[in-house]
């Protein structure tokens, strides 16, 4: 089943001519008969030779099958041609058994998908891991085909079989190879810091030491596998720096698995901002404003985004901030009327909504370029207000 075919039937006594099927039974067909697979068709002209045709063998059982050619809606012509409608026939093919397996590299614990086409039709069909019987109820359809999930028991790395048969066969077997590789799970798969989690790892090397590290920490070498390639290990989730971790477990024979923890997709609480909120910060230039808030929680950690802007919805902002990992934050303001909102954003990189509220506040009273202005202002003032105090002294001194 499955193999490209190219055939070609060629008239000797006569020649072809008008509608026609490629067709394929699995026994030679009468013209009454309606049981066939249509390979191809199409129109040939009169005095045509030689009809060539590529084909995909289709899903059959073991043993002979028949690929003919049937012609219908023939031209006028000679009575015996017309009514003639199998005029070449090519076979019979012996259909061979195939069985295949699915992923061909796989874990224990792991589901593999078992085909199998060109059996007999209708049997039982027997099959075998590593030389034991599998417990599957396993019977070929009416083409010869059956299909069986098995999950992969507790095993050591390396090449496994998997062999089958059928009645029919005569005892003859078909082979399936798996790689088996090392798989490790952790429990439970999201834990935090300080949680008390179970590693435990499969299709290692049979009787063999284990070495274990949580992102680049040491957590044991002295795990040591049973004679399928197994072992459990409890420990304590480390704090480390990494915002992706992963645990990866290697046997002395080199074989090698890593577990990446899954990121949590669920974000932090919004933080509640303090202060400011309606404040003054000074009366003349920049002024130095310390933002405060609520701090919130995540098991993966948590950084803050302080963002301050000149209109309610801050945006887009003056100023701004990211991996803030404290509930407070300052920055020098010029004067003026200012927005601030703040949000955190875990160690997954979920981010918590802004608070719905924008706290505004004020920076100074008076602007530099006014406050320059003011004392040019009271400079002339001062200094008119001398020269005509001078005046007035000469003239009464006179």
């Amino acid at each position: 089943m499955g193999t490209t075919v190219s055939i070609s039937i060629t008239a000797t006594a006569t020649w072809f001519w008008g509608d026609y099927q490629v067709i394929w039974s699995n026994k030679p067909l009468a013209p009454e008969d309606t049981d066939y697979i249509v390979l191809a068709k199409g129109r040939l002209p009169q005095r045509t030779q030689q009809v060539s045709v590529t084909f995909t063998v289709p899903e059959a059982p073991m043993g002979n099958n028949y690929v003919q050619i049937r012609f219908f809606n023939r031209p006028e012509g000679s009575e015996y041609f017309k009514n003639l409608p199998y005029v070449g026939s090519a076979g019979p093919f012996t259909v061979l058994s195939d069985f295949k397996l699915t992923p061909t590299t796989a874990s224990p614990g792991t589901k593999v998908t078992l085909r199998g086409t060109g059996f007999p039709a209708k049997r039982q069909v027997a099959l075998a891991f590593d030389g034991n019987p599998v417990n599957l109820d396993i019977t070929t359809s009416e083409k010869g085909s059956f299909s069986a999930e098995f999950v992969l028991p507790p095993t050591i790395a390396g090449r496994h079989e998997f062999r089958t048969s059928a009645e029919g066969m005569y005892g003859s077997e078909l082979v399936a190879v798996v790689q088996v590789v090392p798989g490790i799970s952790l429990q439970p798969e999201r834990p935090g810091i300080g949680d008390t989690v179970t590693l435990t790892g499969r299709g290692f090397a049979a009787s063999s030491q284990v070495t274990v590290k949580y992102d680049d920490i040491l957590i044991t070498d002295q795990v040591k596998t049973d004679a399928s390639g197994s072992f459990s290990h409890e420990f304590q989730v480390p704090e480390t720096k990494e915002v992706r971790h992963k645990v990866t477990a290697t046997d002395k024979a080199g074989n090698k698995a890593t577990f990446e923890l899954p990121l949590e997709g669920e974000p932090p609480e919004a933080p509640l901002p303090i202060y400011p909120a309606n404040h003054r910060f000074g009366w003349f230039g920049p002024q130095v404003v310390t933002f405060k808030w609520e701090g919130v929680t995540d098991p993966s950690g948590v950084s803050y985004i302080v963002e301050v802007g000149t209109t309610p919805r801050v945006f887009p902002p003056v100023v701004a901030k990211e991996g803030i990992t404290g509930t407070s934050w300052s920055v020098k303001l010029k004067p003026g009327t200012y927005y601030w909102r703040v949000r955190a954003v875990d160690g997954a990189g979920n981010a918590s909504d802004w608070e719905s509220h924008y706290y505004p506040f004020r920076v100074g009273f008076f602007s530099a370029w006014a406050l320059a202005i003011a004392a040019i202002v009271l400079l002339i003032i001062f200094i008119l207000a001398l020269r005509a105090f001078f005046r007035r002294l000469s003239e009464y001194l006179r």
